[in-house]
């Protein structure tokens, strides 16, 4: 009888126990987030600026409180649950950002902190600028060896193959109308890539030209080299190439 009862009594201790617990993890939980609207966000938890901290996660919540330190940014009462702030508003150093929600039975719930540095707008440029010159400098080598590879074939006596483009595609020289591979390490500005010419050595930014320009360009290529009109092979040769190209056309 001793056994059974205390069997009870164990019992009735580990559900008493169980219970809290288990409603400790059904808790509801609510996600914050913070998104640049303008200024430096840098790699770390470094940032200046203008940003909005957006709170979600349960259906049933009504209201959302934001903060930085202890210091109260406001209150939304409608979903999207956000509030945007400045950082020039607080002192550059290390800030504590979070949230407190209330659900629509009363109960309160805090977000998790998202610890930053707010940084001063002269610190903001600084760490801008260890950002883009290394990007700086990159696209300068890049140029350079965009450069320096035409020049180098030149020097050997090599002139480029009329009607062989490499990986890039082909395109014609603004300039000189005639035409020339594009470069697979020139860099892409959206527009086209940056390219040389290896005929005027001018620079132009240049898309991939279609299969009809390249045609027309490497007849005034033929024609200033002196080589003549193509045989009637190499234009059946290159009227499949150029359909095979237009394929790939930009």
């Amino acid at each position: 009888m001793n056994k059974i009862l205390k069997s009870c009594v164990l019992a009735l201790v580990i559900l008493l126990v169980a219970v809290p617990v288990m409603a400790q993890e059904e808790a509801p939980e609510l996600e914050i987030r913070l998104y640049r609207d303008f200024g430096y966000g840098g790699f770390g938890n470094d940032i200046q600026g203008t940003f909005s901290i957006i709170v979600s996660g349960t259906d049933d919540l009504v209201a959302v409180t934001f903060y930085v330190d202890e210091t109260e940014l406001g209150t939304d009462r409608e979903a999207p649950f956000k509030l945007q702030f400045n950082t020039g508003n607080f002192d550059p150093g290390i800030h504590r950002i979070y949230a407190i929600g209330v659900l629509a039975d009363g109960r309160q719930l805090q977000t998790r902190e998202l610890v930053q540095e707010f940084l001063s707008a002269e610190n903001a440029g600084g760490k801008t600028m260890e950002l883009l010159v290394p990007i700086l400098v990159i696209a300068v080598v890049v140029m350079g060896i965009s450069a320096l590879l035409p020049a180098l074939s030149a020097r050997r006596g090599k002139q480029q193959p009329i009607g062989e483009y490499g990986l890039a595609g082909g395109t014609v020289c603004p300039r000189c109308q005639f035409p020339f591979s594009r470069n697979v390490i020139s860099p892409n500005l959206l527009a086209g890539k940056l390219e040389r010419c290896p005929h005027c050595e001018k620079w132009s930014i240049r898309p991939r030209a279609g299969a009809a320009a390249l045609l027309a360009a490497e007849e005034r290529l033929r024609a200033a080299r002196g080589e003549g009109v193509a045989e009637v092979g190499g234009e059946e040769d290159s009227l499949k190439r150029a359909l095979e190209e237009s394929r790939f056309d930009d």
